[in-house]
């Protein structure tokens, strides 16, 4: 389908394994997903071996067709991108953070987004809690999906992908410094979130191990 990126996820809660074989699932799981996704969209059988690494490691099809995916996982969670173009995707759940992290990663108005304007110290570790570890996931997926797009990754500082995070009554409007079409989603404690290089149709699609 023309102009259009697919997210693919499937949540995969940890099993009795050990880490490495629970890495070798969700590795062996993303392959499933990647060959669901390469013949539904584009009717091409997924092979590994035309898989390569780029200048700084991020993964391509080097098939004669002109297909781009990117894949992330996180513990319960794996998600693949398919498009035509240029894709980044990453997925996070909800997890602990600390100020020096966020200063690290953060200029200063995503750090006011994250710890709030009406921020009381009183109130620190509720805050925390509810609030600030939600919010530093949501922009720290778009972050990730943003370097993942250009596979620049750590060669290129966090700090300087800079987001602000609006709401409206049209919903919510992402907007970032740097060139991109950023889409996010939140499942639960999941965010996903896609950069892609132009605008396109986004479907969302929650896959199935009977689907696999």
């Amino acid at each position: 389908m023309k102009n259009q990126t697919t997210i693919y996820y499937v949540f995969c809660e940890k099993e009795n394994c050990s880490c490495k074989e629970y890495k070798i699932f969700q590795r062996e799981l993303a392959d499933k997903i990647l060959a669901h996704g390469f013949q539904e969209q584009f009717g091409v059988t997924f092979t590994r071996e035309l898989v390569k690494m780029g200048v700084h490691g991020k993964p391509y099809w080097a098939g004669a067709d002109q297909i781009y995916f990117n894949i992330s996982n996180t513990k319960g969670a794996v998600v693949c991108a398919l498009s035509e173009q240029e894709v980044g995707i990453d997925v996070e759940c909800k997890r602990k953070t600390s100020i020096s992290l966020l200063r690290k990663c953060c200029e200063d108005t995503e750090l006011r987004y994250i710890l709030g304007k009406e921020y009381d110290s009183s109130q620190k570790e509720a805050f925390e809690m509810e609030i600030m570890q939600e919010r530093f996931v949501q922009l720290w997926t778009l972050k990730e999906s943003y370097l993942k797009m250009t596979g620049e990754g750590m060669y290129f500082p966090i700090r300087d992908v800079v987001f602000s995070i609006e709401q409206s009554a049209q919903g919510t409007e992402i907007t970032c410094n740097q060139p991109g079409i950023f889409v996010q989603n939140h499942f639960g404690e999941y965010w996903i979130s896609l950069c892609m290089q132009k605008n396109a149709s986004v479907l969302w699609q929650e896959l199935s191990f009977e689907t696999l």
